[in-house]
């Protein structure tokens, strides 16, 4: 089977060619069709000039009579732009040079007889006559056709040879194609070179030039960097996430080990047999809680969970969330302080919206001082709810409130590993509303702690939900 080169298989060849046949298909008709239609031949005022001429020629055969045509072909002064045409009356046959020009007029006086001095224009030619003289006793007509001085555009292209008013059109259409299909096809080149770096690892590969046009390849340009974009993030926050598992699994397990070494020595007494398998068992629980907050975090962020949305009432979900955390908050004697009159109903999905909640509630206790309050606030707007969790800790510095949501973040001083968390909480929390299309962010109090604010729209839609 025939097979088409690559060049001309690509998506700008076919343009180019389409589009160009297109356009010759289109000239060949229309010159086709106003052939067809276009007036040859036209009778206008009677050129006075031609008149004077023709009654000149008259006067000089009746003065000195000529007994052939080729002689009296020959009285006209062999001047450029002018021609005779000699008609037998008897035969209708017509004597002309041999200019392909006057064949049009030759055709015309052999179908037509013109009984009075008339002027007619025809497409390169205006033609005076006629003129009876007597050749050796045949009757002829006299013609004189002269070319049109006044040459308007439309005659100067009509002079032009067919063959070259044709190829004129092709070959500006020709460029005009050629720069068309190349705003086609280099945005399409660009973004293929783009996406096969992105492919490479260069995650940084966008195409900004072409994402300005104001057109479809524009618009498919912004979303392919708004892709690459995501996937840059995505990438990336796994990566920092594989990171951070690596270096936080190393101090249980590395804990562990020491435990399992300590447990082992020879001649250990119960007592720290039994504190050494505490440790371990500790550990164990430690690794086993970091790896299931982990596993949530990313299924989270490859959005593998799917919301299941039904109507819930957030003041009741509150409730039940605050009464479990409130046992956490008894051995602190932290009472947790929460009021709201009236329901609020909103599209969400229960599960994932209270393991947020909780989430936040817990790492709220743990870092509250003792014999304090935690109070949750609920607000309604036209179009969210509002939640605000208010710790009376010693707050986040300016600096790292933005990072307080990313995986194993702590601060330094107070939020740090002897609370117990894995620093897991919080990203979770922000990955479960983020999905509800909604808004989480964190500020410090006016006078300690910190307040974390939670907004939550009443609608929610699958189809509308954000990515994570």
């Amino acid at each position: 089977m025939f097979k088409i080169p690559r060049k001309f298989s690509s998506i700008g060849a076919k343009l180019f060619i389409c589009f160009w046949l297109i356009i010759i298909l289109t000239i060949s008709i229309t010159r086709l069709v106003s052939e067809q239609f276009r007036t040859k031949s036209f009778i206008i005022p009677t050129h006075h000039s031609d008149v004077a001429k023709v009654e000149r020629i008259k006067q000089k055969l009746t003065l000195t009579p000529v007994d052939t045509t080729e002689k009296l072909l020959s009285t006209l002064s062999r001047k450029p732009g002018r021609e005779l045409l000699l008609k037998n009356t008897n035969t209708n046959e017509v004597l002309a040079s041999d200019k392909w020009q006057i064949a049009s007029l030759q055709t015309f006086l052999t179908q037509n007889n013109l009984d009075n001095l008339t002027t007619i224009k025809f497409e390169f030619y205006r033609m005076t006559g006629p003129v009876n003289v007597d050749v050796a006793g045949t009757p002829y007509q006299i013609y004189l056709a002269t070319i049109d001085r006044k040459r308007l555009p439309g005659n100067i292209i009509q002079r032009i040879p067919t063959w070259l008013r044709l190829a004129i059109p092709i070959f500006i259409s020709s460029i005009l194609l050629w720069l068309l299909t190349r705003s086609f096809t280099k945005p399409l080149i660009a973004m293929q070179k783009a996406a096969a770096s992105f492919g490479d690892g260069e995650f940084n590969a966008r195409i900004p030039l072409i994402a300005q046009r104001n057109d479809e390849i524009g618009a498919c340009a912004a979303s392919f960097n708004l892709m690459a974009e995501k996937l840059a993030q995505n990438i990336g926050s796994h990566q920092r996430l594989m990171a951070d598992v690596s270096h936080e699994l190393r101090s249980p397990m590395t804990r562990l080990q020491i435990a399992l070494g300590l447990a082992q020595q020879n001649n250990i007494s119960q007592a720290l047999l039994h504190k050494h398998l505490q440790r371990c068992e500790l550990e164990i629980a430690r690794l086993d809680e970091m790896i299931s907050s982990v596993l949530s975090l990313s299924r989270l962020e490859n959005t593998i969970s799917q919301l299941e949305l039904m109507a819930v009432d957030l003041k009741q979900l509150l409730i039940l969330c605050i009464e479990d955390a409130q046992y956490m908050a008894n051995e602190k004697s932290i009472n947790i302080h929460f009021d709201y009159q009236g329901t609020a109903l909103l599209q969400a999905d229960p599960n994932l919206l209270s393991s947020a909640l909780n989430n936040i509630l817990v790492n709220a206790i743990n870092y509250s001082h003792k014999n304090h309050q935690v109070t949750v606030n609920l607000t309604k707007t036209s179009t969210s709810f509002i939640i605000e969790i208010i710790d009376t800790g010693t707050g986040v510095p300016i600096e790292d409130l933005p990072k307080l949501f990313e995986p194993f973040y702590r601060v330094a001083q107070a939020r740090d590993r002897a609370t117990g968390g894995t620093g897991l909480g919080m990203a979770i929390a922000k990955q479960a509303i983020v999905a509800h299309n909604g808004i989480i962010s964190a500020q410090n109090n006016n006078q300690n702690g910190l307040t974390v604010i939670i907004e939550l729209p009443i609608v929610i839609s699958k189809n509308n939900t954000h990515e994570i």
